[in-house]
């Protein structure tokens, strides 16, 4: 790899590492400055990106006291992004923003689009859409618990530029700080509040859940509130009234072993929007904790005996292209 250059992002304010883009797969890394704060964030680019062919891209957040070196180990999503040819970036929370390393989630001053840490993980998402080819019908965000939480957060506020969202081990929007170690606040009112976020731009999210039936950090019943908040977010957005017009059971549930014999069972659970399409995924993985499911065993929170949720996740997102109506 050639030696990496430095470049002042004026647009941004970021200051950038940028690893040479060749036939061979490249890393970058940089920190985004703004009004918000200043953010470091490192990404990969599959070997045989061509700028002439636009590629998906994955915006994966770390959970509290995880770097972006950390999460990357974990979830693998640069092995899977060099097989699939699409970019990842990894934005990485400060200590001096969280002690904890925590994003801020539940505090009402990063939960609003052109504010706080919204704004600074969107304006991340859009150098690398300056600086790369990206398909804009498929850009996506997802993390693990805080990051988990952070990506329904990016989902209310900046639903016309992610196309859908994952979550593992996380919390519904504006779920509040009890949903650590406890449960989120009403979704019934929280889906209203992610319709209010998202603003103009409100649509129907698609939405990719893992849970583990055995997760006392973010307990079980978040993942249940968490899908109720969105269906009542699509019930309000697709024709601006609340009238059951997203069905609240299941389409269809499916049960799901990851193989080998150690392998863990996942009880499948697939929601439906107003007009039959699949609105949200729900994985619930027996016997695990709070872990990322599928996870790599060189990293802290994984469980290798799971279903595999980063490609599970992946699978998800190229099926949910951003509508045609809503694409920038």
């Amino acid at each position: 790899m050639r030696t990496c250059l430095a470049s002042a992002l004026v647009a941004l304010g970021a200051m950038t590492s940028l690893g040479s883009v060749t036939a061979e797969a490249a890393t970058f890394t940089g920190q985004h400055t703004e009004a918000a704060g200043t953010r470091s964030f490192r990404g990969y680019v599959p070997s045989g990106y061509a700028r002439a062919t636009p590629v998906p891209l994955v915006v994966a957040l770390p959970g509290c006291a995880q770097t972006a070196a950390q999460f990357r180990q974990l979830t693998q999503f640069d092995k899977l992004a060099e097989a699939k040819k699409f970019i990842v970036v990894y934005p990485e929370q400060s200590k001096d923003a969280n002690a904890f390393r925590c994003w801020n989630w539940f505090v009402d001053a990063h939960m609003h689009r052109g504010a706080g840490e919204p704004s600074i993980i969107a304006g991340i998402t859009a150098w690398v859409r300056r600086n790369y080819s990206i398909d804009p019908r498929r850009i996506y965000v997802t993390g693990l618990s805080a990051g988990g939480a952070m990506a329904s957060v990016m989902g209310a506020t900046y639903p016309d530029v992610y196309a859908a969202i994952g979550v593992g081990s996380g919390c519904e929007y504006a779920a509040g700080a009890p949903c650590a170690g406890y449960r989120s606040a009403d979704p019934e009112h929280a889906g209203l509040l992610a319709r209010q976020a998202m603003g103009a731009y409100a649509r129907p999210l698609p939405v990719v859940v893992f849970q583990g039936d055995q997760d006392t950090t973010v307990p079980p019943i978040n993942a249940d509130q968490l899908v109720r908040q969105w269906q009542v977010t699509a019930d309000w957005a697709d024709d601006g009234a609340a009238n059951g017009s997203v069905p609240r059971m299941a389409g269809r549930t499916s049960y799901v072993r990851s193989s080998g014999s150690a392998g863990r069972t996942a009880t499948v659970a697939r929601y439906l929007d107003g007009r039959g399409g699949e609105l949200v995924q729900r994985w619930l993985v027996r016997g695990m904790g709070h872990a990322w499911s599928g996870g790599c065993s060189c990293a802290a929170y994984a469980d290798p005996s799971g279903p595999d949720a980063t490609r599970v996740m992946y699978d998800f997102f190229m099926s949910h292209p951003m509508p045609q109506s809503s694409a920038r």
